[in-house]
């Protein structure tokens, strides 16, 4: 019995609107994996000392994306966001994170001691939550002792921020500007939306899964100076495994090969594909959801597509998984849909057919609760989480402290972190929300800073 492969092969050949980005099918021959698989070998090379094809493929990638270094990571952008963090703020130091940062940015906080303080989001009053430039100003500000500012850019949506400006007066105060651009590896080869290097970031980390050819986990972090590569690897090296799969750093150097022989033309091509869906979606009862967002002073994805739809995002999500077409995912009023280099013209053409034949019935959708105030904070994030901690059922948890992250998916922002105090508010958006929808709970269970801690 082989049921990882049966699960694998059953889910496979359907329109792939998700990641991985090489939406199965491979940018150039296709090899026997198990064939090219291998370890550290005279003829081959060392991940984090590397002198032979690595070194060189990692030249080529920093050049590709601008950068004076770029590092391959076999963990994900995860991996790259812990390096950041940690590349200019030591034990103690502050860093500054927006309140819709990947979990992985906490985690980096936990292992370096870094003491975090939040931008809180804004929600629309149709859901969307995003990052404002002026509430970042404004925490540049108010924490004048930080020493790096993380953004998170592209979002789950294509929404990019606007961050000139920010860049400009955070390295005027000595801040170290730092972005997860892991939706956004496409960027240096699209025209419409610049890459963080190419604002003048000093780290931006992209994950090659999501939007290029590259197999699940395959991930590149690009330094703006190469003087602190040794010491990003240094930290690089107690954030990954010693042992790197190779196939999968091939696949990140194929992807950039792709996307260097082939990725501006497939990707003006993809662009102008999904154009023709945005100008369709009205004709059919659909809107485009950036379209919806213009005034908001945001960029946006020429590779995102994102539906607003009448009957809810679940429901269309739905229709079209029935008809073989895959999103990426879905909100109560959107579905979110993952384009690439790699989609094909038939691709389209078998979405707009599925979206033809699914009626823009409107329903009523629940509307979403307006997240509450930023919660108190009482302890550092890497004192709540590694100190004694307990399960707490909800009902008893109004007053305690976090131990973990939770919140709502959609829009899965948590609404309290470590080291926040837990309210009533929050208490009461967790209890009237479905399991489906709340993350870092384990059943009705919040995990607490221990009452003797």
């Amino acid at each position: 019995m082989r049921p990882i492969y049966d699960m694998l092969t059953a889910a496979s050949g359907r329109g792939s609107f998700h990641m991985p980005g090489h939406k199965g099918r491979a940018p150039f021959d296709q090899r026997d994996l198990y064939a090219l698989d291998t370890t550290e070998l005279p003829l081959t090379d060392d991940l984090y000392t590397p002198e032979n094809g690595i070194l060189r493929a990692e030249k080529l990638y920093a050049q590709a994306a601008g950068a004076a270094e770029t590092l391959f990571l076999h963990n994900g952008s995860t991996s790259g966001i812990h390096v950041m963090l940690q590349l200019w703020a030591g034990e103690g130091d502050t860093v500054i994170l927006p309140r819709n940062a990947h979990m992985s940015a906490v985690n980096g906080c936990v292992l370096g001691g870094l003491k975090a303080r939040w931008i809180p989001v804004t929600q629309e009053k149709d859901g969307y939550c995003h990052i404002r430039e002026e509430d970042v100003l404004a925490a540049l500000r108010r924490y004048p002792e930080a020493k790096t500012l993380l953004l998170t850019r592209p979002d789950f949506y294509g929404c990019c921020l606007k961050m000139e400006r920010i860049i400009r007066e955070a390295h005027a105060l000595g801040v170290r500007v730092v972005v997860d651009e892991a939706h956004g590896a496409h960027l240096p080869w699209i025209a419409g939306v610049k890459s963080a290097g190419a604002l003048g970031a000093d780290a931006w980390v992209q994950s090659v899964h999501k939007t290029l050819p590259g197999l699940t986990g395959s991930a590149v972090l690009h330094l703006k100076d190469g003087a602190f590569r040794s010491r990003a690897m240094r930290i690089l090296r107690r954030e990954q495994t010693s042992s790197p799969s190779f196939v999968m750093l091939m696949s990140i150097d194929d992807g950039r090969a792709y996307m260097e022989e082939k990725g501006r033309e497939e990707l003006a091509r993809v662009a102008e594909r999904a154009g023709e869906i945005r100008i369709l979606l009205p004709e059919l009862g659909y809107q485009d959801a950036h379209a919806l967002w213009r005034e908001l002073g945001l960029e946006f994805d020429p590779a995102r597509l994102v539906i607003a739809a009448p009957q809810g995002g679940a429901a269309l999500a739905e229709k079209l998984q029935a008809k073989g077409i895959d999103a990426e995912m879905h909100d109560h009023h959107r579905v979110v849909l993952i384009l690439s280099a790699m989609d094909t013209d038939e691709d389209f053409d078998r979405l707009a057919a599925a979206l033809k034949d699914i009626p823009a019935d409107a329903a009523q959708t629940a509307a979403l609760p307006y997240p509450p105030a930023l919660p108190e904070r009482v302890l550092e994030v890497r004192q709540a989480v590694m100190g004694p901690c307990e399960d707490v059922p909800l009902e008893r948890a109004e007053g305690r402290i976090a131990a973990a992250p939770a919140g709502l998916y959609p829009p899965g922002i948590p609404l309290v972190c470590p080291g926040e105090v837990i309210s009533a508010d929050i208490v009461r958006l967790l209890e009237n929300a479905g399991s489906q929808q709340r993350f870092g709970l384990e059943g009705d269970c919040l995990l607490c800073v221990g009452k003797n801690a």
